[in-house]
């Protein structure tokens, strides 16, 4: 009896299986390694919008400790009253013009970046509630900031503040910047406290991420 042949055909389909499945294997590895990559490219871009919006609280701080004149003598109004006939906002330098500001923001609340709140605002809190406020916010000349070819802007709200010691302001600073990519945007708060009216030296008290 002749033996019978040996078995064909399976080789062909077998391999194939196997390379579908290398295939496969490789086109995940490739999926992650992309996934992986779009991470980290927005870790990293979300670490520079807050190291933007970090640079940006001295900014806003040499905005408030600025003098009433600028280098050329003419009056700096962002630290000037003026007179009746005006309407900007400033930083007040006593408690009669604390109350002007008051009046001039009436309920707008800010102006060109300089705020007088008639009381805390919770959503003041979230991080969305500025977003969408921008332009009330004073915003910062590229130069002042890393990554300057994007956006940031900064509020400050001032708080009047008497103890038995003496008078004083209470400046909280949100500071808003976006990142390179889409979306990327960080708001972060600090609060810094006058030592008192006749002074420019201060305290920073407080610094966090806000959220919604």
């Amino acid at each position: 009896m002749k033996p019978a042949p040996p078995p064909n055909g399976f080789a062909l389909p077998t391999l194939m299986v196997m390379l579908a499945l290398a295939s496969i294997a490789t086109l995940l590895a490739l999926r992650n390694l992309w996934v992986n990559e779009q991470l980290l490219n927005a870790h990293a871009d979300q670490l520079r919008a807050q190291h933007k919006a970090e640079s940006v609280l001295p900014v806003a701080l040499a905005d408030i400790l600025g003098s009433t004149n600028l280098s050329d003598g003419t009056p700096n109004l962002r630290h000037t009253a003026g007179n009746n006939t005006q309407s900007h906002a400033f930083f007040p330098a006593s408690t009669a013009e604390y109350d002007l500001l008051r009046q001039r923001l009436s309920t707008a609340t800010c102006s060109a970046g300089i705020c007088a709140p008639n009381a805390l605002n919770a959503n003041t809190n979230k991080a969305s509630y500025w977003k969408a406020v921008t332009a009330t916010a004073m915003p910062v000349n590229p130069p002042d900031t890393p990554y300057g070819s994007n956006s940031a802007w900064y509020w400050v709200e001032v708080f009047p503040s008497t103890t038995a010691e003496n008078s004083t302001f209470i400046y909280r600073i949100t500071a808003l910047a976006q990142g390179v990519m889409p979306g990327s945007t960080t708001v972060l708060q600090a609060i810094w406290v006058r030592n008192n009216l006749t002074v420019t030296t201060g305290q920073w008290r407080s610094w966090h991420v806000l959220r919604d």
